[in-house]
């Protein structure tokens, strides 16, 4: 797939829409008609029902594409020659780089997680009243919604300065926590069908304060599995995520176990990825894990996106994006100049996309170099799944730059520990135990 073959449908105003049906139904139910408009609001919810079925029925079948490979002999033929191995053992300083690399996706994902999914505008707006300097260059003074339950254990609140007292809750961190559980318990060569089960087990679904354990197609899978369909097909079914940002947002584990093995760490992410994910949301696991692993053996952010790049076929829609984001870069001065090209380039996308969240994180790489509080800071301003490009961002500078260039008012509020959700797990877990647990893994690995 090339970006000047992607035509998406023209789409009417849903929410207009719906909001005039279900004023109009309330109408005619306050004007007698209450049997009519039930009648009515039943045809169209089959309707509508049907256009989703009929929609999942044909994505589980996509058109071939000879450039978008999903089996891993197809996928390793059709990379870019390259350095797939940076270096034959563990990094010398892989204790530094692991940390600053955990510390800093604990610090993009705080930071982006306080208002995630919000407009630049919004965001620009909600810093000017909260006197907060914006880009940010440290965590929120306040947020909206301070009460609202999240993930399980979790409150908004957490998510500023004055209430944090660890890495906050969110499931980007549970994803990389079940990755090191999933090698703890069943090895590298872990099966995806491992995999699962132990999914099953530990993640909560949702608590009774109304908050979810994990969303779009990991609690799909995690509800078509639990319903007792079997993995090949749970991963899938009725799930419209496959090439969503979700899989790589479990990416990081892979990297952190394969430090200066890109190649490796990509398996790694595609055996985890392809589960329930397609395609180009393979991909850009296949690419941030790689990045994360280059990571530890350069001393540029840059330099790694550029490897972890070899490791995804080159002719894919995800390939000729990161390469589009590459060749503009130098025009990229600001967040705002890279929230403009990105929705100008891939208008109409899912704002929770592989691709196009993949590329704030790459300009966000670009702007700030190795300052990793502008790196940050401009990623997450640029809005989308910001919870996640700030979490992939602060992972990979921060494994170049080690925890020691990391400045302190970033993981001071984490008092060395991530606060947990995952069943049978202690509610938090430090940094040291993590520390000690992913060398384990990767020299196993290396």
């Amino acid at each position: 797939m090339k970006l000047q073959h992607l035509k998406y449908p023209d789409l009417p105003n849903f929410h207009e829409l719906t909001d005039a049906l279900l004023r109009y139904s309330r109408l005619a139910a306050e004007f007698g008609y209450d049997q009519e408009a039930g009648d009515i609001i039943r045809r169209i919810e089959e309707t509508l029902q049907s256009g989703i079925e009929t929609f999942a029925k044909i994505v589980e079948n996509p058109r071939p594409d000879e450039n978008e490979p999903e089996d891993w002999a197809s996928i390793l033929a059709q990379r870019p020659q390259g350095r797939h191995r940076l270096t034959e053992k563990l990094p010398e300083d892989y204790a530094e780089r692991f940390l600053g690399a955990f510390i800093g996706r604990g610090a993009g994902c705080a930071l982006g997680g306080a208002l995630e999914f919000r407009g630049v505008q919004e965001m620009e707006d909600w810093a000017r009243y909260c006197g907060d300097a914006y880009p940010l260059t440290d965590y929120w003074s306040m947020v909206k919604n301070p009460y609202q339950h999240r993930y399980i254990l979790g409150t908004s609140e957490q998510l500023t300065k004055a209430y944090m007292d660890s890495i906050p809750v969110d499931d980007d961190f549970a994803y990389t926590l079940i990755g090191l559980l999933t090698l703890e318990k069943y090895g590298p060569n872990f099966t995806q069908q491992q995999m699962a089960d132990l999914w099953k087990e530990k993640f909560p679904l949702q608590a009774a304060n109304g908050s979810w354990g994990a969303y779009w197609g990991e609690r799909k899978m995690l509800q078509n599995l639990h319903a007792g369909m079997p993995l090949e097909k749970a991963g899938y079914a009725n799930n419209p995520n496959v090439q969503s940002i979700a899989a790589w947002t479990r990416a990081d584990t892979w990297g952190y176990v394969a430090p200066g093995w890109p190649e490796k760490a990509a398996e790694l992410a595609y055996r985890d990825a392809s589960v329930n994910h397609r395609r180009n949301g393979v991909y850009g696991s296949m690419f941030f894990a790689a990045s994360i692993a280059a990571a530890f053996a350069v001393d540029d952010p840059v330099e790694a996106l550029h490897l972890g790049l070899q490791e995804i076929p080159q002719d894919s829609l995800f390939a000729e994006a990161i390469r589009w984001a590459f060749s503009v870069a130098p025009e990229i001065k600001s967040y705002k100049d890279g929230a403009a090209a990105v929705r100008e380039r891939y208008a109409g996308m899912f704002e929770g996309h592989a691709i196009n969240n993949a590329l704030f994180v790459v300009f966000g790489i670009h702007i700030g170099g190795k300052d990793f509080t502008k790196v940050i800071g401009e990623t997450i301003a640029m809005g989308m799944d910001n919870d996640c490009t700030g979490a992939t961002a602060g992972s990979i500078v921060g494994a170049v730059i080690g925890k020691k260039n990391i400045p302190e008012h970033w993981y001071k509020p984490f008092n060395n520990r991530m606060h947990n959700y995952l069943n049978g797990g202690p509610e938090y877990v430090d940094f040291d135990d993590l520390l000690t647990r992913y060398t384990a893994q990767a020299k196993q690995i290396m």
